[in-house]
């Protein structure tokens, strides 16, 4: 999943998009290799859903038409031929995209502006492409999926009620991750460059599931809902020794970023390595890891606030590097509280506070965020009570199942 990385840019401008020629090519004069988007636009050019200007150009910057997103789509789906004539009278049988938009309206990935039009010059904001994408997965031979709250972005209730669906589902999958603001911006214009990397998250890359040798070098750092993760693994690997690779665990009940920065005592609560209480900064250097999956802020959040946990994570992950400077961070979010198990600090909308404080952290820092929240939430953004082990009490451990949903999580999400 890429945690962190942002989609961002352009698709071309309504007039232009009607009038240029363009020609397919597998690379583009004007995305360089250290472009961020180098790898969507050539993965995109390559299997010819997109193509350059006449001049070898891609032009990120330039807005997207409807028609052409579809087109895109269509595209992808290998060209193939519609099942029915289109039903807008504004897209012509001689039109760049009468095929494509004849196709989608009969496999029903893209409905009109109206009953008899589509408006496929009309530029496209981010919340159609988002819908058009999910609609257009199950053609693809992609899964659409369930969706999740979109509390963790500062604007997700401002998404259209015909597309919160579809926006709920890509970002459970990972493919909606918001931009540098922590916005959706679902309103927004959509430009080539973001369409690329939208069809690459998408089609190029959500179906790999990773190899259980991913995990060999990664620690696990967490808390009690950590350590059902661990007890979880354990478990599994009495009859598959190789769940998980060789992950470590570095876990303890009540742990938090604030009391991990204290000194080690008979009382404190750092977690043992080898049979021995340390501070995370000393013990991951002896794990040999250099992957650090860290999940704290259930035992933070109540009695610092978000702004403090999170700034008590930030030291933390600054001490833990200091000693072990080649490790990667994988920062996974707090997960969500049972219905009616919330308290006054301590409660769902504290915890989304303090996971969209943790998100703009790692943007920040370079850091991968791990949205797990976004697998273990119901619609509202409560943890549902299959997940819940503990639904009468204190309302965030886990059962089996919300550990396995958790680890097929992190299997697709690991970039």
């Amino acid at each position: 999943m890429k945690r962190t990385r942002i989609l961002a840019a352009a698709l071309l401008a309504v007039l232009l998009m009607t009038t240029t020629a363009f020609a397919s090519v597998k690379s583009a004069k004007d995305v360089p290799t250290s472009s961020w988007a180098y790898k969507p636009v050539s993965y995109v050019l390559e299997k010819g859903i997109m193509e350059t200007d006449a001049q070898g150009n891609f032009r990120l910057q330039e807005e997207m038409s409807r028609g052409e997103f579809v087109y895109s789509l269509w595209c992808a789906a290998g060209r193939p031929t519609p099942a029915a004539a289109s039903p807008f009278r504004d897209v012509s049988a001689s039109s760049r995209y009468y095929k494509a938009v004849s196709w989608a309206a009969a496999e029903k990935v893209a409905s009109g502006t109206s009953a008899t039009t589509f408006s496929p010059n009309t530029t496209l904001t981010r919340e159609q492409a988002f819908t058009f994408l999910w609609k257009a997965l199950p053609v693809l031979g992609l899964t659409q999926g369930s969706g999740g709250a979109l509390t963790v972005f500062r604007d997700g209730d401002t998404v259209s009620s015909w597309a919160q669906t579809a926006v709920k589902a890509l970002y459970v999958q990972g493919i909606v991750t918001g931009t540098n603001e922590n916005k959706l911006e679902p309103k927004r214009t959509v430009k080539r460059g973001e369409a690329a990397s939208l069809l690459y998250e998408t089609i190029g890359q959500k179906q790999t599931t990773a190899a259980w040798s991913w995990f060999d070098d990664a620690v696990f750092i967490g808390d009690s809902v950590s350590l059902k993760l661990n007890y979880y693994v354990t478990k599994q690997r009495q009859s598959d020794s190789g769940y998980m690779g060789t992950a470590q665990f570095l876990t303890s009940g009540s742990l938090g970023s604030g009391n991990a920065l204290w000194d080690v005592s008979s009382q404190s609560v750092h977690p043992t390595y080898q049979g021995e209480k340390m501070k995370l900064e000393e013990s991951i250097p002896l794990t040999g890891a250099k992957k650090v999956y860290i999940m704290l802020g259930m035992n933070d959040v109540g009695m610092y606030g978000p702004e403090k946990s999170a700034e008590n994570l930030e030291t933390l992950l600054d001490k833990i590097q200091a000693k072990a400077p080649g490790v990667s961070f994988y920062v996974q979010s707090a997960t969500p509280m049972c219905k009616g198990a919330e308290k006054k600090a301590l409660n769902n909308d504290t915890l989304t506070a303090y996971n969209r404080l943790v998100k703009e952290l790692c943007i920040r820092r370079g850091w991968h965020y791990v949205d797990v929240a976004s697998v273990l939430q119901d619609g509202e953004g409560y943890l549902p009570t299959a997940y819940c082990s503990d639904p009468q009490g204190m309302g965030i451990h886990f059962t089996d199942t919300a550990c396995q949903v958790w680890i097929d999580y992190l299997r697709t999400h690991t970039d």
